[in-house]
């Protein structure tokens, strides 16, 4: 089973409390995350998302004097690198929670979203499809050739497609 640490995004944008919210919209934008964890003397105080950064402006707060302390969340969720990924996404759900930080003795080393956590699933399921298609296959082919079917049987099906099909295009 997959752990938090196999998914998680190593690289971690942050700010500190009193950045202002244009400057963090800046950020987030130049750095291409939908999120900055919010970081004080070497802890995690927050975490403020680009939709807690659009809340500040249709509240029509002044975003370059309004601080994203102002509109953070706080406290946050986050978890260990040896956690297991389906245990964090039950918590992540349960939670209505989007983004994880992930420290290692309080110490911030990545960060984990709900959508990774799906794209790796959807990754697993499709490789399972597969290998079970394949499986299906080989058992079917073996179980042919064992009762003493298989080429020949599947050159008849083609020939009477075929008649069928010519046949159909005569008519």
């Amino acid at each position: 089973m997959k752990r938090v640490q196999d998914i998680m995004a190593k690289d971690v944008v942050t700010a500190n409390p009193q950045m202002p919210v244009a400057a963090a919209a800046k950020l987030m934008l130049e750095e291409d995350v939908g999120c900055l964890v919010v970081i004080e003397e070497s802890k995690i105080k927050g975490i403020v998302t680009d939709r807690d950064l659009m809340t500040c402006a249709v509240k029509q707060h002044d975003i370059h004097e309004c601080n994203i302390v102002n509109h953070m969340s706080s406290p946050v969720v986050t978890a260990r690198p040896d956690v297991l990924l389906i245990h964090l996404a039950k918590v992540m759900a349960a939670k209505k929670i989007k983004r994880v930080p992930i420290t290692n003795e309080g110490e911030l080393i990545g960060i984990v979203s709900f959508s990774d956590i799906a794209q790796d699933m959807d990754t697993q399921v499709a490789e399972m499809w597969s290998e079970w298609l394949e499986l299906i296959t080989v058992t079917k082919t073996s179980a042919q050739h064992r009762r003493g079917r298989g080429v020949k049987e599947k050159a008849s099906v083609e020939h009477h497609r075929g008649k069928r099909f010519d046949e159909s295009i005569q008519a």
